[in-house]
C-alpha cells in the first residue's frame, strides 16, 4: 500500500472517529448528565456539527480526486 493511500484511509477513518465521538460519545455524556429529553434536544444539533465537519472534509476530498485525475 502507498502512502498516499494509507494516507487517505486514515483520514477517512479518523473522520469517522470524529463524527461517532461527537454524535454517539456526546449525545451520551447529554442524556446521562441532563436526561432523555435534552438528548432528543441535542441530537439534531450534533448532527448539524457533524455535517459541519463532513460537508468541507468530503468537498477537499472530491477537489483532491480531481485534481489527482488532472495530473
Amino acid at each position: 500500500m502507498s502512502n498516499k493511500t494509507r494516507r487517505q484511509a486514515d483520514d477517512g477513518a479518523y473522520l469517522w472517529l470524529v463524527l461517532f465521538t461527537l454524535v454517539v460519545v456526546g449525545g451520551l455524556v447529554i442524556a446521562l448528565v441532563y436526561g432523555t429529553m435534552a438528548l432528543l434536544t441535542a441530537v439534531p444539533i450534533l448532527l448539524c456539527g457533524a455535517a459541519l465537519i463532513a460537508v468541507p472534509w468530503g468537498v477537499l476530498t472530491l477537489i483532491e480526486k480531481w485534481r489527482n485525475r488532472l495530473e
